[in-house]
């Protein structure tokens, strides 16, 4: 997807090792790979800047702070965008606000308005895991596992929904699409568009009662399910959607609060909301009506659980009780069972014994006297055995396991960026730099129709300088992203400019004074 940095499986894996070494620039360097992303993934959840902007900057906080709850390494995007979803729902109470209701972000004009809003509207008709595998597969450019792992789905559930998503978005469209060009080929359609919206229709606005009848015939009929596949697909369509860019303070924000020391009570309190993680360390859901609702439900089926439980146990010692009642008796000789099973009278002057009398009777050996020899001698009882368990050796003490060192290093260098954005009818701008903490070295690259002076250069602490902008073709509109990197950061700035057709040729650019504090 254009418009934010391209970080690629070796960058997760060099960024995820930087955020476990402790390393003092990884938050800078995790907010310049994925704030972009995070914060547009928000913001269609949200429809809100304001809240999308918190719900990316508590994610990346949680990401730095427990980076060590992901067990599995390579599912670090995964894991970031299912950060951001949980923190998105904590900002509503679980509850999925309607799309586009609240205020947007700033963004350009879509190339087709009408298209657009087309998209828009077939994306809020969609279910809330329906929308966002598709945005998760289209502009995210996640696979199919990975979107079951932000969504908490299976990989056959999270390829259903985006089936699903994709074949309504496609259907909508091309109501728009084959209206426009496909009318000759479909005289039904034909004559659906004209009914609906008179003969002479050309490119106008339908409504949402015909672009459903149109998108019903068109699933369902073989001319123009061919004309869709060939001129319409979902990819290109959710480019027409503008990407939700961050405000700039927001990249500051999140890396103080990561590392500065007074940020400390700041950190705990996100932490203490967000520190809810399964077994693969994903986050899990925040508490709320939806949650307790679950958490009764599997209330009740450990209740069942249990129950069934506990009467497989009472037959099981019943079973065993009987079978060893009947290994007592039927495993002694004949004449043996047939006194335990038909005991013998005692003799009416025989003594009866006390307990006391009977425990010692049971626990020593009785001495007797040989038997006499007869036709069919009797066994002497043999003594009970006296069991004698050795005691067991003590438990070894468990070795705690490792922590991470809560110990913060000096503040870190960071890059500082001031970003111009929209140029308007303007012909040049400038973008402003500053080095804090510690000086920084820096080189530029300008987009396509867009040179920069200077290209390169080193900041002391704390000083800053302006890097001038000029609009090669100023007669025309455009946009583009001049990249910085450096050590303290890769920040990057989207600048735009509308173009004027009678503006005279640019005057070269006069040499900029250099900062004296930046040499």
């Amino acid at each position: 997807m254009p418009g934010w940095p391209d970080v690629g499986r070796t960058d997760d894996h060099r960024l995820l090792e930087a955020l476990r070494r402790g390393d003092a620039h990884a938050p800078a360097s995790l907010y310049d790979a994925y704030a972009d992303r995070l914060n547009d993934y928000a913001h269609s959840l949200l429809h809100d800047q304001d809240l999308a902007a918190e719900a990316v900057h508590d994610s990346l906080v949680i990401a730095h702070e427990c980076v060590d709850r992901l067990t599995e390494p390579a599912r670090l995007r995964a894991w970031l965008y299912a950060l951001a979803r949980t923190r998105s729902a904590a900002r509503t109470g679980g509850r999925t606000p309607p799309h586009g209701a609240a205020s947007p972000a700033v963004m350009d004009e879509p190339a087709d308005p009408q298209l657009a809003a087309v998209v828009h509207e077939a994306l809020g008709e969609l279910g809330g895991h329906e929308r966002q595998a598709l945005d998760l597969s289209v502009r995210h450019e996640l696979s199919t596992a990975e979107i079951g792992a932000v969504l908490g789905v299976t990989s056959r559930q999270a390829a259903g929904h985006l089936s699903k998503a994709r074949g309504h978005v496609e259907n909508s469209a091309a109501a728009i699409v084959l209206a426009r060009t496909g009318r000759a080929h479909c005289p039904d359609l034909s004559a659906l568009v004209d009914s609906g919206v008179g003969a002479s229709w050309r490119d106008g606005p339908l409504s949402t009662a015909l672009r459903k009848r149109l998108s019903r015939h068109i699933s369902g009929c073989k001319v123009c399910v061919e004309g869709r596949e060939r001129h319409v697909s979902a990819d290109p369509l959710l480019t027409t959607i503008p990407i939700a860019f961050p405000p700039l303070s927001l990249r500051r924000h999140v890396i103080d609060t990561c590392v500065a020391p007074e940020r400390e009570e700041d950190r705990a309190a996100i932490l203490e909301q967000g520190d809810r993680f399964d077994k693969r360390g994903f986050p899990l859901a925040p508490a709320g009506h939806s949650g307790r609702r679950r958490s009764r439900r599997r209330r009740g089926s450990r209740d069942r659980r249990s129950s069934r439980t506990t009467f497989i146990l009472l037959a099981a010692v019943f079973v065993f009780g009987t079978a060893g009642a009947a290994t007592l008796i039927y495993g002694q000789a004949p004449e043996r069972r047939l006194e335990a099973m038909n005991p013998a009278p005692a003799p009416p002057d025989a003594p009866v014994p006390t307990p006391e009398e009977d425990l010692l009777e049971t626990d020593e050996p009785e001495e007797t006297s040989p038997a006499p020899t007869s036709p069919s001698p009797t066994p002497s009882a043999s003594p009970r055995a006296r069991v004698t368990t050795a005691p067991r050796p003590p438990a070894a003490r468990p070795t705690p396991a490792p922590t991470r060192s809560t110990t913060r290093q000096p503040p870190p260098a960071v890059l500082e960026m001031g970003c111009p954005g929209d140029l308007g009818a303007a012909t040049g701008g400038a973008i402003t730099l500053a080095a804090r903490n510690a000086a920084v070295d820096w080189t530029a690259t300008a987009p396509p129709g867009v040179t920069i002076t200077p290209e390169q250069g080193r900041l002391k602490a704390e000083a800053s300088v302006r890097i001038t902008l000029t609009i090669v073709d100023p007669g025309s509109a455009g946009s583009g992203i001049v990249a910085f990197r450096s050590a303290a950061g890769n920040p990057t700035c989207r600048v735009s400019w509308s173009g004027t057709a009678d503006s005279p040729p640019p005057e070269p650019p006069a040499s900029p004074s250099p900062d004296p504090s930046a040499l």
